[in-house]
């Protein structure tokens, strides 16, 4: 790992596009609401790590010139944010790309234009207006997402154990595998990440990372939010010389 931190400065992610997926898993038992899983959020050394883990991997990733596209989920969105005002005053363009769907209104007035100020804001017109509509826009939106990106991490992710087909990491890590381009999956942190790859042995086949199966096992247990970002962002570094 030395030798990763060493290299860190000589890093270049230009033109690499990131799809970070996840959230803040519910606590124990079902929360129907992101307001409820961030009003009851415990503070576990878990939940530290996950946006621990963004923050760290969002400023090294905007620092090396790559970008970051999020689907705007209120737990990651604030930090995510604040890493591209931090990093828009050395850069004239802008290293995060939120992407929405108009199913979801905005909550507080001025939002779009406010993150815009330090973001690319995607809007992605939803598919209707009843609660049918919810999951057929939020697909359109992912597929959105799945073809801007040319790279995929997972961190955490809600379970949704009332309506487990619901749960966004799955999907999207499948979208990603689906268009070939390289994917990490962290499960040390817990959420639907973890489970996923508890559940799915060969979750790591054809994900295209570059790293053996012993590889991408140790990474996906991974509890050092430090380090698993610098591993990754280095892969990144290698994989972009590559292309």
């Amino acid at each position: 790992m030395s030798d990763l931190i060493r290299n860190l400065p000589n890093l270049d992610l230009r033109g690499v596009r990131v799809w970070l997926s996840g959230a803040i898993p519910e606590p124990e038992g079902e929360t129907p609401d992101v307001r409820s899983v961030l009003e009851n959020w415990s503070g576990s050394d878990l939940e530290r790590g996950i946006l621990g883990f963004v923050q760290e991997f969002a400023s090294l990733v905007m620092k090396y010139g790559g970008e970051i596209v999020h689907g705007r989920h209120p737990s990651f969105t604030p930090i995510l944010l604040e890493c591209a005002r931090l990093q828009r005053r050395q850069n004239t363009e802008a290293l995060l790309e939120l992407c929405f769907s108009d199913y979801w209104p905005e909550e507080h007035p001025g939002d779009w234009e406010r993150w815009g100020r330090v973001s690319k804001i995607t809007r992605i017109a939803k598919t209707g207006v009843t609660e049918n509509d919810r999951d057929p826009s939020l697909e359109v939106l992912r597929q959105y997402m799945a073809e801007r990106c040319n790279a995929f991490v997972a961190i955490g992710g809600r379970w949704w154990s009332g309506v487990p087909g619901r749960a966004g990491v799955p999907k999207e890590f499948e979208l990603a595998k689906a268009k070939s381009v390289p994917c990490f999956v962290l499960g040390g942190f817990g959420g639907v990440s973890k489970t996923y790859i508890e559940q799915n042995p060969r979750w790591s086949d054809s994900i295209n990372n570059c790293l053996s199966v012993e590889q991408n096992d140790i990474l996906s247990k991974d509890q050092n939010f430090v380090l698993a970002a610098g591993k990754i962002v280095s892969q990144l570094h290698i994989l972009n010389g590559q292309s």
